[in-house]
């Protein structure tokens, strides 16, 4: 499914990443971890066609990032939850709003929409806030709706990008509880972090980007 082979990546010729080689596999559960710096949000990058590799082969559902058109961003895109430390929900959105945002802009009938978002609200255990804004909600609820926003269109992949970083150690676990949940339905979950406990906590397969 995800491919890195001897991958480089530099900025200014400042190396961030250096041959970087690993694979994951459809339905794993995933850590990328390393220092600060050590390029963990470069490799979700790109993972996603935001930036391209230096050197090396970046394959993601067998689609080559080196070589992807502009126009084809977008499809890959969609096939990819993306969950922020940061949360970046829309404060002048209610919740359900937050969520339905995607859906809306892929064109899909508001009676999908209700149906979908009322499904995954439910699933983070959130569907009596939907009504609320995120200012209103704690920060462990606010990245529980980020989950949700990531998820509703059922991508195949889930990446999130030091999702537990502002949480507390018991919010943390309950985060990485849903994300487990998901993943035991098939979803493939890719987490980048440096924090050792969440990594204890989520007792999955570990790539370690500064011993590749």
């Amino acid at each position: 499914m995800i491919e890195f082979v001897h991958v480089y990546k530099s900025y200014d010729k400042n190396y961030i990443l250096r041959d970087l080689t690993f694979n994951i596999y459809k339905g794993e559960f995933v850590f990328i971890t390393g220092p600060s710096g050590a390029g963990k949000t470069t490799t979700l990058k790109l993972l996603t066609a935001i930036e391209k590799p230096t050197h090396g082969v970046v394959n993601v559902f067998s689609i080559g990032i080196s070589d992807i058109k502009p126009k084809d961003i977008p499809f890959l895109r969609r096939k990819i939850g993306f969950v922020f430390q940061d949360f970046k929900l829309l404060p002048n959105r209610t919740i359900f709003q937050n969520i339905s945002l995607s859906l809306e802009i892929s064109g899909i009938s508001s009676t999908v929409i209700a149906n979908n978002v009322t499904n995954i609200l439910k699933a983070v255990e959130l569907y009596t806030k939907k009504d609320d804004y995120p200012l209103s909600l704690s920060g462990g609820e606010q990245q529980r709706v980020a989950i949700a926003r990531a998820l509703v269109l059922n991508p195949p992949v889930l990446m999130a990008d030091e999702p537990t970083g502002n949480l507390d150690d018991n919010t943390a676990g309950i985060v990485i509880d849903i994300l487990k949940s998901f993943n035991n339905k098939g979803t493939t979950v890719i987490v980048a972090t440096h924090d050792k406990s969440l990594i204890d906590l989520g007792r999955a397969r570990v790539i370690d980007i500064t011993k590749n």
